[in-house]
């Protein structure tokens, strides 16, 4: 028991032995005073048992509620914790899908990137091809008509020599 607690059960003892003193001093005046001063020690050895007993009853009690409350400090503590753990297992995950779905996202980008790109490459290199066959052809018709136009050309101005030879010829003939 702490100073405050003797001090309460002492007051108490002291309170019943001056009421017993009292009692006894009414109980001198009468002829059976040492018969009630006996009963009245008993009484008080009763009731100061009887309060030490209600008072220890107390300090179970109380230190029964204080054990509870610590439990149930200990408890709501486990329940935080488990709580704060389940919290931060779902910030995990959803980070871990988050990052899991971006790098999808990204592998997807540069597939589709570089089968556009391959597409491009290959669009490219058909129209340059396209390109090239048509200048070819371009360079090898205006090569046949150029080749055309020189032989028109030769054999004009060779039928033209020809009659300009003739008409001179015949002309030195007649003349």
């Amino acid at each position: 028991m702490d100073s405050k607690e003797q001090g309460f059960v002492r007051s108490k003892v002291e309170e019943t032995k001056k009421a017993a003193s009292e009692e006894e001093v009414t109980g001198q005046q009468a002829q059976d005073a040492p018969v009630k001063t006996e009963q009245a020690a008993t009484s008080l050895d009763q009731i100061q048992q009887q309060a030490m007993m209600a008072y220890a009853a107390y300090m179970e009690a109380e230190q029964q509620v204080a054990r509870a409350y610590k439990d149930n400090e200990l408890q709501v503590e486990k329940a935080y914790r488990e709580a704060e753990l389940r919290a931060q297992k779902a910030y995990d995950s959803s980070v871990a899908q988050a990052l899991k779905r971006r790098e999808e996202a990204e592998l997807q980008a540069k597939k589709t990137y570089d089968e556009n790109l391959a597409q491009a490459v290959k669009r490219r290199e058909e129209v340059e091809l396209q390109a090239r066959t048509a200048c070819e052809e371009r360079i090898a018709q205006g090569s046949k008509l150029r080749e055309e136009a020189i032989t028109q050309a030769s054999q004009a101005r060779k039928e033209t020599m020809d009659q300009a030879w003739a008409i001179y010829v015949k002309s030195r003939r007649l003349g």
